[in-house]
């Protein structure tokens, strides 16, 4: 357990005597230090240790400083309990009639397992932040230099080249647009999860134009016929998300509908929420394969060959707060369908900013087979 320092800032006579007996009830080792101020505090304490700042009745000011200050890595610097005062918007507050030693004693040692939950999940942040921006970036350059040299050695090879060199360099093509594919995918998800987009108004008309555009040369290619309705609703959510997941819905289809698949788009109210659906006639999903389809992303680890786009979808679809799945109806259409609510989605992300660039993904998708075959 790491050693903990417990600051007491301007404790009056009612409240000393709780505090201290439940600073010891709560981390009987623990360093306790009174001062007069935030700022009196001092620096933070060296990384292996934790700090639990307990104000009593502070003002706006206090409240502030205390809740804003940050460790050398960027991160909050400790938990913050304030006795009374109006400041439960930054901090817990326990009032004055609650000053046992028992009660506070919990408060002490959940304040301080939140606050190491909270700068966990911002470590982790950091980390998907990170690995969105080498995986998107460094990775790109040595796989340009290896498309490089394929296309050297295929302009560079003679009529009379063994046909196994000129099918190896071929390989090396495909694998590494393969690669870019994934990179480009698993990066998109990445950056989504770290840093959350704050829902707009999109008319989904638009979207769904935008992806049937892109994706007319396979609805050509493929002789599919698509229909959709006269209108679409305006929703709250987030535009490159929302093209993200038709891309994949729509895409899974024209890969798994057979030959000249008939595709329906449809949206309806279900109480307080759109339902979207992409459908088909294709055959019907062996139960095995529907329980893997939406399989969340966090979970994919633990698969030997997953998909990644209807994982995508789901974690795109939980993000503004809605539900996807597959419903196979009475008269043979196979549905894959999502949900979003009708109000905001995004009152509900709350993030500690620090400055952070915003990674705005972008809609570069791949394929995905039903059967989990894609890496």
């Amino acid at each position: 357990m790491r050693p903990i320092r417990i600051l007491l800032v301007r404790l009056s006579a009612a409240s000393r005597s709780a505090v201290l007996a439940a600073a010891r009830k709560a981390f009987a080792e623990a360093e306790i230090v009174e001062v007069g101020t935030v700022d009196e505090a001092g620096p933070a304490g060296p990384a292996h240790h934790r700090e639990l700042l307990v104000l009593a009745e502070p003002d706006a000011a206090a409240a502030a400083a205390a809740a804003q200050a940050v460790g050398a890595d960027g991160s909050p610097r400790w938990a913050v309990v304030m006795l009374g005062g109006d400041s439960a918007d930054v901090a817990e507050t326990v009032p004055p009639e609650e000053w046992r030693p028992p009660l506070l004693a919990r408060v002490f040692r959940s304040a301080v397992r939140q606050h190491e939950l909270w700068c966990e999940n911002l470590r982790l942040q950091g980390d998907l932040r990170t690995i969105a921006r080498r995986i998107s970036h460094d990775l790109y350059t040595p796989i340009g230099c290896i498309l490089t040299s394929a296309h050297v050695l295929k302009v560079s090879l003679s009529p009379s080249a063994l046909r196994s060199v000129a099918m190896v360099v071929g390989n090396f093509e495909e694998s590494c647009g393969e690669i870019s594919r994934i990179i480009d995918r698993v990066s998109f998800v990445l950056r989504a999860s770290a840093d959350p987009l704050a829902p707009a108004g999109v008319a989904m008309a638009e979207v769904v134009a935008g992806v049937l555009r892109e994706l007319a040369p396979e609805v050509r290619k493929v002789g599919a016929h698509v229909a959709q309705p006269a209108s679409w609703p305006e929703v709250t959510g987030v535009p490159p998300w929302l093209h993200v997941i038709w891309w994949n819905l729509l895409k899974n289809v024209l890969v798994h509908g057979g030959p000249e698949p008939r595709v329906e788009l449809g949206w309806a109210h279900e109480g307080e929420v759109c339902r979207f659906s992409v459908a088909d006639r294709g055959g019907a999903i062996e139960p095995f394969i529907v329980a893997r389809l939406f399989r969340p992303f966090d979970q994919l680890h633990a698969l030997a060959a997953p998909g990644l786009g209807l994982s995508i979808v789901h974690r795109l679809v939980a993000l503004q707060g809605g539900r996807c799945g597959y419903e196979r109806r009475g008269d043979g259409w196979s549905v894959f369908y999502f949900t979003l609510p009708e109000g905001a989605a995004g009152d509900r992300m709350v993030k500690f900013d620090r400055g952070a660039a915003n990674l705005s993904p972008r809609p570069r998708l791949g394929r995905h087979f039903m059967g989990g075959g894609e890496p």
